[in-house]
Protein backbone atom coordinates (compact mmCIF):
# COMPACT_ATOMS: atom_id res chain seq x y z
CA UNK A 1 0.00 0.00 0.00
CA UNK A 2 1.83 3.12 -1.24
CA UNK A 3 0.42 6.40 0.08
CA UNK A 4 1.30 9.89 -1.15
CA UNK A 5 1.54 12.59 1.52
CA UNK A 6 1.21 16.32 0.73
CA UNK A 7 1.72 19.33 3.01
CA UNK A 8 1.58 22.88 1.65
CA UNK A 9 0.36 24.47 4.88
CA UNK A 10 3.54 26.48 5.45
CA UNK A 11 6.07 28.49 3.47
CA UNK A 12 7.49 25.35 1.89
CA UNK A 13 6.11 22.23 0.25
CA UNK A 14 6.57 18.76 1.71
CA UNK A 15 5.80 15.57 -0.19
CA UNK A 16 6.49 12.01 0.87
CA UNK A 17 5.52 8.38 0.53
CA UNK A 18 4.72 5.65 3.02
CA UNK A 19 4.15 1.94 2.57
CA UNK A 20 3.03 -0.73 5.03
CA UNK A 21 3.53 1.43 8.10
CA UNK A 22 6.86 3.05 7.27
CA UNK A 23 8.05 6.20 5.52
CA UNK A 24 9.88 5.29 2.33
CA UNK A 25 10.65 8.77 0.96
CA UNK A 26 10.20 12.41 1.99
CA UNK A 27 11.36 15.77 0.66
CA UNK A 28 10.70 19.45 1.38
CA UNK A 29 11.12 22.39 -0.98
CA UNK A 30 12.73 25.74 -0.41
CA UNK A 31 10.52 28.35 1.31
CA UNK A 32 7.92 30.36 -0.62
CA UNK A 33 7.02 27.55 -3.00
CA UNK A 34 3.29 27.23 -2.41
CA UNK A 35 2.08 27.89 -5.95
CA UNK A 36 -0.23 25.31 -7.50
CA UNK A 37 2.03 24.78 -10.51
CA UNK A 38 5.04 24.33 -8.22
CA UNK A 39 3.18 21.77 -6.10
CA UNK A 40 2.23 19.54 -9.02
CA UNK A 41 5.79 19.71 -10.34
CA UNK A 42 7.19 18.93 -6.90
CA UNK A 43 4.88 15.93 -6.44
CA UNK A 44 5.97 14.45 -9.76
CA UNK A 45 9.62 15.13 -8.91
CA UNK A 46 9.37 13.36 -5.55
CA UNK A 47 7.59 10.38 -7.10
CA UNK A 48 10.32 10.14 -9.73
CA UNK A 49 13.11 10.37 -7.15
CA UNK A 50 11.44 7.62 -5.13
CA UNK A 51 11.08 5.37 -8.18
CA UNK A 52 7.29 5.53 -8.24
CA UNK A 53 4.55 6.97 -10.41
CA UNK A 54 0.95 8.03 -9.85
CA UNK A 55 -0.34 4.62 -10.94
CA UNK A 56 1.55 2.98 -8.04
CA UNK A 57 -0.46 4.87 -5.43
CA UNK A 58 -3.24 3.32 -3.38
CA UNK A 59 -4.24 6.46 -1.52
CA UNK A 60 -3.44 10.11 -0.88
CA UNK A 61 -3.08 12.02 2.38
CA UNK A 62 -3.01 15.80 2.74
CA UNK A 63 -2.37 18.18 5.62
CA UNK A 64 -5.70 19.95 6.12
CA UNK A 65 -4.51 22.47 8.68
CA UNK A 66 -3.98 24.54 10.53
CA UNK A 67 -1.69 26.75 8.50
CA UNK A 68 -1.56 29.21 5.61
CA UNK A 69 -5.08 29.63 4.22
CA UNK A 70 -3.81 29.79 0.64
CA UNK A 71 -1.39 26.90 1.14
CA UNK A 72 -4.10 24.68 2.64
CA UNK A 73 -6.46 25.34 -0.25
CA UNK A 74 -3.72 24.64 -2.80
CA UNK A 75 -2.73 21.37 -1.14
CA UNK A 76 -6.28 20.11 -0.73
CA UNK A 77 -7.16 21.04 -4.32
CA UNK A 78 -4.12 19.18 -5.64
CA UNK A 79 -4.87 16.11 -3.52
CA UNK A 80 -8.53 16.09 -4.57
CA UNK A 81 -7.50 16.43 -8.22
CA UNK A 82 -5.29 13.36 -8.01
CA UNK A 83 -8.03 11.39 -6.23
CA UNK A 84 -10.76 12.43 -8.68
CA UNK A 85 -8.57 11.41 -11.62
CA UNK A 86 -7.41 8.10 -10.15
CA UNK A 87 -10.43 7.19 -7.97
CA UNK A 88 -8.12 6.89 -4.96
CA UNK A 89 -9.26 7.53 -1.36
CA UNK A 90 -8.14 10.70 0.42
CA UNK A 91 -7.26 11.14 4.10
CA UNK A 92 -6.89 14.42 5.99
CA UNK A 93 -4.09 14.86 8.53
CA UNK A 94 -3.36 17.57 11.10
CA UNK A 95 -0.30 19.57 10.07
CA UNK A 96 0.61 19.89 13.77
CA UNK A 97 0.47 16.14 14.31
CA UNK A 98 2.79 15.67 11.33
CA UNK A 99 5.27 18.06 12.99
CA UNK A 100 5.06 16.11 16.26
CA UNK A 101 5.81 12.86 14.42
CA UNK A 102 8.94 14.51 13.02
CA UNK A 103 10.24 15.59 16.44
CA UNK A 104 13.98 14.98 16.77
CA UNK A 105 14.27 15.69 20.48
CA UNK A 106 13.95 13.27 23.39
CA UNK A 107 11.07 15.02 25.19
CA UNK A 108 8.09 12.89 26.22
CA UNK A 109 5.58 15.71 25.66
CA UNK A 110 5.80 18.36 22.94
CA UNK A 111 3.79 21.30 21.69
CA UNK A 112 3.95 21.74 17.92
CA UNK A 113 3.80 25.44 17.01
CA UNK A 114 3.09 27.33 13.78
CA UNK A 115 2.99 31.08 13.26
CA UNK A 116 -0.63 32.19 12.69
CA UNK A 117 0.35 35.87 12.20
CA UNK A 118 -1.41 38.74 14.00
CA UNK A 119 0.62 37.84 17.11
CA UNK A 120 -1.11 34.47 17.38
CA UNK A 121 0.06 30.90 17.03
CA UNK A 122 -1.43 27.55 16.05
CA UNK A 123 -0.47 24.83 18.49
CA UNK A 124 -1.29 21.29 19.59
CA UNK A 125 0.06 19.10 22.38
CA UNK A 126 1.36 15.55 21.93
CA UNK A 127 2.78 12.78 24.09
CA UNK A 128 5.27 10.17 22.97
CA UNK A 129 3.93 6.66 22.45
CA UNK A 130 5.74 3.43 21.64
CA UNK A 131 5.50 4.55 18.04
CA UNK A 132 5.11 8.23 17.21
CA UNK A 133 2.98 10.63 19.22
CA UNK A 134 -0.62 10.77 20.44
CA UNK A 135 -2.50 14.07 20.67
CA UNK A 136 -3.45 15.32 24.16
CA UNK A 137 -4.15 19.02 23.40
CA UNK A 138 -6.36 19.62 20.34
CA UNK A 139 -5.26 21.87 17.49
CA UNK A 140 -5.83 25.40 18.79
CA UNK A 141 -4.95 29.05 18.28
CA UNK A 142 -3.65 31.32 21.02
CA UNK A 143 -1.10 33.85 22.17
CA UNK A 144 2.58 33.43 22.91
CA UNK A 145 1.64 33.50 26.59
CA UNK A 146 -0.63 30.48 26.15
CA UNK A 147 2.25 28.51 24.71
CA UNK A 148 4.75 29.73 27.32
CA UNK A 149 2.35 28.45 29.99
CA UNK A 150 2.55 24.98 28.43
CA UNK A 151 6.34 25.21 28.33
CA UNK A 152 6.26 25.99 32.06
CA UNK A 153 4.37 22.70 32.55
CA UNK A 154 7.21 20.78 30.92
CA UNK A 155 6.20 20.62 27.26
CA UNK A 156 9.04 20.99 24.74
CA UNK A 157 8.25 23.49 21.99
CA UNK A 158 8.91 22.45 18.38
CA UNK A 159 7.92 23.47 14.87
CA UNK A 160 8.26 26.23 12.28
CA UNK A 161 6.62 28.78 14.59
CA UNK A 162 9.55 28.72 17.02
CA UNK A 163 11.38 31.59 15.31
CA UNK A 164 8.40 33.95 15.57
CA UNK A 165 7.65 32.74 19.10
CA UNK A 166 11.20 33.51 20.25
CA UNK A 167 10.71 37.21 19.44
CA UNK A 168 8.19 37.56 22.26
CA UNK A 169 9.28 38.87 25.70
CA UNK A 170 9.49 36.17 28.33
CA UNK A 171 10.13 33.38 25.87
CA UNK A 172 11.66 30.34 27.59
CA UNK A 173 14.81 28.71 26.28
CA UNK A 174 13.73 26.67 23.27
CA UNK A 175 15.37 24.61 20.56
CA UNK A 176 16.03 25.76 17.00
CA UNK A 177 12.94 23.95 15.76
CA UNK A 178 13.19 20.50 17.26
CA UNK A 179 11.83 18.62 14.24
CA UNK A 180 12.90 17.23 10.87
CA UNK A 181 11.33 19.44 8.21
CA UNK A 182 12.39 17.05 5.44
CA UNK A 183 10.25 14.34 6.99
CA UNK A 184 6.91 16.21 7.06
CA UNK A 185 5.57 14.86 3.76
CA UNK A 186 6.46 11.33 4.80
CA UNK A 187 4.78 11.83 8.18
CA UNK A 188 1.60 13.04 6.46
CA UNK A 189 1.68 9.93 4.25
CA UNK A 190 2.22 7.62 7.24
CA UNK A 191 -0.53 9.22 9.35
CA UNK A 192 -2.82 9.20 6.33
CA UNK A 193 -2.11 5.52 5.75
CA UNK A 194 -3.27 4.80 9.30
CA UNK A 195 -6.46 6.79 8.76
CA UNK A 196 -7.23 5.11 5.45
CA UNK A 197 -6.77 1.65 6.98
CA UNK A 198 -9.23 2.71 9.69
CA UNK A 199 -11.76 3.78 7.04
CA UNK A 200 -11.41 7.51 7.80
CA UNK A 201 -11.78 8.85 4.26
CA UNK A 202 -12.52 12.44 3.28
CA UNK A 203 -15.53 13.34 1.15
CA UNK A 204 -13.94 14.72 -2.02
CA UNK A 205 -16.94 16.91 -2.82
CA UNK A 206 -17.39 18.55 0.58
CA UNK A 207 -14.16 18.43 2.57
CA UNK A 208 -12.53 21.77 3.46
CA UNK A 209 -9.36 22.78 5.31
CA UNK A 210 -9.29 23.02 9.10
CA UNK A 211 -8.53 26.72 9.28
CA UNK A 212 -9.04 26.99 13.10
CA UNK A 213 -9.40 30.75 12.54
CA UNK A 214 -12.03 32.00 10.08
CA UNK A 215 -10.36 33.70 7.09
CA UNK A 216 -10.97 37.44 6.96
CA UNK A 217 -11.88 39.10 3.66
CA UNK A 218 -9.27 41.52 2.40
CA UNK A 219 -10.11 45.17 2.93
CA UNK A 220 -10.68 47.16 -0.23
CA UNK A 221 -8.54 50.27 -0.47
CA UNK A 222 -9.14 52.90 -3.14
Amino acid sequence: MVILGIDSSDDYLSVGLSSEGRIIFSRSSLPQAQGKTMLHTFILSVLSQAGHKISDLEGVAVAIGPGSFTGLRVGLAAAKGICWATKLPLAGVSSLMAIAHCANIAAKEVVAVKDARREEFYFGGFTRLDRGYGQIIPDSIGSAGDIFALADKGYALIGPGIEALAKNPGCPTISDGGYDREGIGGAVALLGEERLKAGKVLDLANSIPNYIRVPRPREWKP
